[in-house]
């Protein structure tokens, strides 16, 4: 990471600014928020001579961002599942506030100087983790001016001319990387991970069911990879998860660093990524790992089946595991289909945004 912070003139770090539970709480968000927006408003960013370029997440630091600074030129990038759930409306029907979504939207963000967020959850749950509505109370396309939305085919998924389709960036399109072996150069063995779920937390299924299944994923595993270093990653909400695993051979890797950040710092090294059901099998496939998913193979209910499923979206036929007597298959690097590259719609975006900041000096 020193290396890529390197690259940038000047970097600010902002606290993290934790949601509240009650109105007890409310005084303590509502200081941080507005404390975390004048911060942002103090940097200098010229509304006719800068871009703003605002990558991933919306509801945190890029809201306060666009907030503080509502004339400046500005560019969201999102992966296309974020960009279908900012535009998703949430029914009142089916969904209702949460606490403390209510008090955001209706107190704290008014007075903060932010733009309204909806946090809703439905009123009756369906199963499954991530179920809720989670949005600007605006669509993103009038508070920016380009969007860029990445998918694997890098292709448009509006009529809009704001929207603009992009491939995600990926680590194996860099430059000079070198070859990739059953050894890394110093003969260590290269690694398979397996990224926990915090099922003490999730009840998806019971505890003792998805302990049992979880255990033959890992058998699994051992069967395959005889030979790779096999490495259990807990989750950050992981209590004593991988105490209840049966984890001979494995080593616990409780760095809690992020998944994106770890995939990229050890590409090189990391043969594949497997988890139950996480998005981080779906990161690595996006930067040319054989990522899998094994939720087929628990006992989920078809509704709970059909949310992961969705929320991997379109992915290989090998990416999922369905059969734990059958090896899984590698399938990366993915022959290349047609469809803009990530560097490309972001350069169009940039030159669209110039062009207006040039039509107002004019």
């Amino acid at each position: 990471m020193a290396a890529v912070c390197g690259q940038f003139d000047e970097i600010h770090a902002f606290p993290r600014v934790n949601t509240c539970r009650g109105l007890r709480d409310l005084s303590r968000l509502y200081r941080e928020s507005a404390a975390r927006r004048e911060a942002i408003a103090q940097q200098p960013i010229g509304k006719k001579r800068d871009l703003v370029v605002c990558v991933g997440g919306i509801l945190t630091i890029s809201n306060a961002t666009i907030s503080a600074h509502p004339e400046a030129k500005k560019v969201l990038c999102v992966a296309e599942k974020v960009y279908r759930d900012l535009t998703r409306v949430g029914g009142r029907t089916r969904y209702r506030f949460t606490t403390s979504g209510w008090l955001q939207n209706r107190i704290v963000e008014p007075m903060a100087g932010l733009n309204r967020t909806l946090h809703f959850k439905p009123r009756i749950n369906p199963g499954g983790d991530g179920v809720r509505v989670e949005r600007l109370q605006k669509n993103p396309e009038f508070l920016y001016h380009r969007i860029v939305v990445m998918s694997n085919g890098g292709t448009d998924v509006s009529n809009n001319p704001k929207i603009i389709g992009a491939k995600y960036p990926s680590v194996a399109e860099l430059q000079d990387l070198p070859e990739v072996s059953d050894r890394n150069g110093d003969g260590i063995s290269r690694r398979v991970i397996f990224f926990g779920t915090p099922f003490l937390l999730i009840h998806n299924v019971s505890a003792d069911v998805y302990v049992e299944q979880l255990n033959r994923c890992l058998d699994y595993l051992r069967r395959n990879f005889s030979g790779h270093a096999l490495i259990y990653r807990p989750h950050p909400n992981e209590t004593n998860e991988a105490d209840r695993a049966e984890l001979d051979g494995f080593r616990i890797e409780d760095g809690r660093e992020a998944a994106e950040l770890y995939l990229l710092r050890n590409y090189q090294t990391i043969a594949a990524v497997f988890s139950v059901s996480s998005t981080v099998s779906r990161t690595a496939l996006n930067n040319g790992i054989n990522g899998y998913a094994m939720y087929p193979v628990f006992p989920f209910t078809t509704q709970q089946a059909e949310f992961f499923a969705g929320v991997m979206g379109d992915v290989p036929v090998e990416f999922t595991i369905r059969d734990l007597n059958s090896p899984p298959i590698p399938y990366q690097p993915i022959v290349a289909e047609s469809g803009r590259s990530f560097t490309e719609p972001m350069r169009m975006a940039a030159e669209h945004v110039a062009a207006s900041i040039a039509d107002l000096g004019a």
